[in-house]
């Protein structure tokens, strides 16, 4: 996505405004799942990823591609409402920094890579050969980016058990990824 990024921005900064379309198609999803993973209601999150495109907007003739990916830039605007958002949320206690600050590692984001395609195609196999139980909730924690607090209440299980649950999905996993010839 990076030189298609670079190149969407100089088109937005020509006054396409399908090219600005186009980056918040690709990049709102990952700001969001940010939010929700920081503690932020469904709403606010969503609020917030707006804040942060409207942001990157008024600010795109700052990047620089010679300095780095659009990606990391827009991260550092969302990092920034976040900021300025901490005090007024509601469930404080709901953050989970870690799992943040894994929507926007380069390590998440596979590009051309064949082989991160590979592998992330191989991962969707293994969710599908879970307990269905299991599979859903990785999928609440991975692609839905909800907390342990969240996939407890809607899976109606205490979050000790939503913990273990991952535990044992995340083992289940690793196992049927060794077979696939991913792990030694």
């Amino acid at each position: 996505m990076g030189d298609n990024d670079a190149q969407l921005v100089r088109r937005c900064l020509a006054g396409e405004s399908a090219a600005f379309e186009r980056l918040h198609a690709d990049h709102a999803g990952r700001v969001l799942a940010y939010f929700a993973r920081s503690g932020f209601e469904r709403h606010g999150a969503e609020d917030m990823t707006q804040e942060t495109f409207i942001r990157a907007f008024r600010s795109l003739h700052t990047f620089d591609a010679n300095r780095g990916r659009f990606a990391p830039w827009l991260a550092m605007i969302a990092r920034n409402v976040a900021r300025k958002h901490w005090g007024k949320r509601k469930q404080p206690e709901n953050f989970d920094p870690e799992l943040a600050e894994e929507m926007f590692s380069d390590s998440g984001n596979p590009g051309p890579d064949p082989a991160a395609k590979e592998e992330i195609v191989a991962v969707g196999e293994c969710v599908n050969t879970l307990p269905a139980d299991l599979a859903r909730i990785v999928r609440l924690r991975y692609v839905n980016a909800r907390t342990t607090r969240g996939i407890a209440a809607e899976v109606n299980l205490p979050e000790s058990t939503v913990r273990l649950r991952l535990a044992e999905a995340s083992a289940a996993l690793r196992k049927c990824l060794k077979e696939k010839g991913f792990f030694e």
